[in-house]
């Protein structure tokens, strides 16, 4: 799963400013994937941006995965959040 969130980041380097991607990838690199992505979506839903060219069931997997419904640690919110934003999408 690790690298589906790094092909992620990887993809929203284009959509998102320098210190949003930066940060997300120190969570990364500390090996704190679940922060990572979590960040990643907080930027992603606040600039109500998306990569158009990634695939999104890839995405729903990855939040899955890292079980962001229950296990947010920045915005207890963000599931709420991404569910909203992807029925913009």
């Amino acid at each position: 799963m690790e690298e589906k969130l790094k092909i992620l980041i990887e993809k929203c380097v284009a959509i998102l400013d320098a210190e949003s991607i930066n940060e997300v990838w120190h969570f990364y690199n500390h090996d704190e994937y679940e922060m990572a992505l979590e960040g990643l979506l907080i930027e992603l839903t606040s600039a109500g941006k998306y990569p158009s060219n990634y695939d999104f069931d890839q995405l729903n997997e990855l939040v899955v995965y890292y079980d962001l419904k229950n296990e947010a640690v920045f915005d207890v919110n963000i599931w709420d959040k991404y569910i909203c934003w992807r029925k913009i999408i």
